[in-house]
């Protein structure tokens, strides 16, 4: 049998033709089964590798590192046609060098008419509304923009290095809580992680960065400056704020005032008034009450509503599963043990589950937000979800958009029928086979 570094290596520059050749493909839109096609062999090729090659050694999890980074510089300089967020996020760092408050206006109102232009403006979505980025993330489009001016490629690579360095924190963490570095695949090499956040450029892997740091800190002891780096990850992307009650339950009031201290200075460099504020808080209304995408329970609701009572439920559903998600998680919070580090973020990744199970929209790197854990968690249901998510992009292929009732039903099926079993069991399939593999 070839040693493990020779297969490594093999597996690595089969992968990185797969991305050449993504990147050589064009409009992704236009050629969407090609797209899947390559972006399934390297969801295949990364999988083959976790189950066939051992990563014991550190020569092995070097070249498996080295590989992580060269995949991300590949796909780096692409255009990122399956989002346009990356040109929000410039749109928002222009406005701020000006300085006009990116949460004042929105970029269609007369007030900013003397900034459009033809590289930009165009290709920014949702332009009636105002932003819906937190502090942190608009302090990172402004340093980007400050740096390198109206750059793509450059406001791609300050979230596709957070990523990256979310990856080496990952490996950090793995050998302080004395676990095998097999599943570092799982992050290191998987297409979502590589495509969303590197070739995507999406603003996601700030937040996952600081969670990991807040984790890794707090398994340190350093209890102040984890506080600070989750402060960090909820203006980053508000939705960690969920896991705000699992630090109550775990560090002391000290350094949970660290935490408020640091949130507080982030919120006033930018909501410097309480109409700035108010402006962003009903941008975000707006957007949880009029946008719908890749949902699995909001649309099972919708569904029944339609073929069963004939009325469209759409407007209604929304109020009943934010209750219904804040149910689940004084639930998860009540239950789970958070004994140290690694039993916050297990409490953690099932909260953010739940946010995406009763979510109105799913976009795939939403998925990020639990997805982060993977290392740790090797669940099979996230694996397949971070996989199967990559279909919802058919959607974009049609115009206007549409969502093909079959790749709902493929996507979401096998994610349930998992995620119902490795509950019943208790812990991750995967992981049972890592011990196994490991002893």
């Amino acid at each position: 049998m070839r040693k493990p570094w020779i297969r490594i290596v093999c597996i690595g520059f089969l992968l990185e033709f797969v991305w050449i050749a993504l990147c050589r493909l064009g409009p992704l839109r236009e050629n969407t089964a090609h797209f899947l096609i390559l972006i399934l062999t390297a969801f295949i090729l990364c999988l083959w590798t976790f189950f066939r090659i051992p990563i014991r050694t550190k020569q092995a999890l070097l070249l498996v590192l080295g590989f992580a980074l060269l995949f991300r510089l590949t796909v780096l300089f692409a255009p990122p046609h399956q989002s346009e967020d990356v040109y929000r996020y410039i749109w928002d760092a222009r406005t701020a060098s000006m300085g006009i408050n990116p949460y004042a206006y929105s970029p269609d109102a007369p007030e900013l008419e003397k900034l459009h232009d033809d590289a930009v403006y165009p290709m920014i979505n949702s332009k009636p509304y105002v932003t819906a980025y937190p502090p942190l993330s608009q302090i990172l489009f402004r340093l980007s923009h400050e740096i390198f001016g109206t750059s793509v490629t450059a406001m791609k690579a300050v979230f596709s290095l957070l990523e990256f360095l979310a990856v080496l924190l990952a490996w950090r963490l793995l050998a302080l809580w004395k676990c095998s570095t097999q599943p570092l695949l799982l992050m290191a090499w998987h297409p979502f992680f590589i495509f969303e956040f590197s070739h995507s450029g999406h603003s996601d892997s700030a937040m996952i960065f600081l969670i990991l740091l807040s984790i890794y800190l707090l398994s340190r002891n350093l209890t102040g400056w984890a506080m600070a780096a989750y402060a960090g990850a909820v203006l980053a992307k508000l939705h960690p704020a969920l896991w705000f009650p699992l630090f109550v339950k775990r560090v002391h009031w000290q350094a949970l005032g660290s935490g408020l201290a640091v949130g507080l200075a982030l919120m006033l460099f930018y909501f410097n008034s309480i109409e700035a504020l108010l402006r962003y808080m009903n941008s975000l209304r707006l957007y949880f009450q009029l946008f719908e995408f890749n949902a699995s329970i909001h649309y099972l609701i919708r569904f029944i509503g339609q073929a069963g009572f004939n009325e469209s439920w759409n407007k209604l559903i929304g109020p009943y599963l934010a209750a219904a998600l804040i149910v689940t998680a004084i639930l998860i919070i009540w239950r789970f043990p958070v004994r140290n580090a690694r039993d916050l973020m297990r409490a953690g990744f099932w909260l953010m589950v739940a946010d995406l199970c009763l979510a109105t929209t799913v976009h795939p790197w939403y998925l990020s937000w639990a997805a982060l854990a993977l290392p740790f968690f090797p669940y099979a249901f996230m694996v397949y979800w971070t996989g199967a998510g990559f279909l919802s992009y058919i959607a974009y292929s049609y115009n206007p958009v549409y969502e093909p009732a079959w790749v709902l039903l493929v996507e979401y099926l096998p994610v349930y029928a998992l995620m119902v079993w490795e509950i019943r069991r208790g812990r991750p399939l995967l992981e049972s086979w890592i011990q196994r593999r490991s002893q």
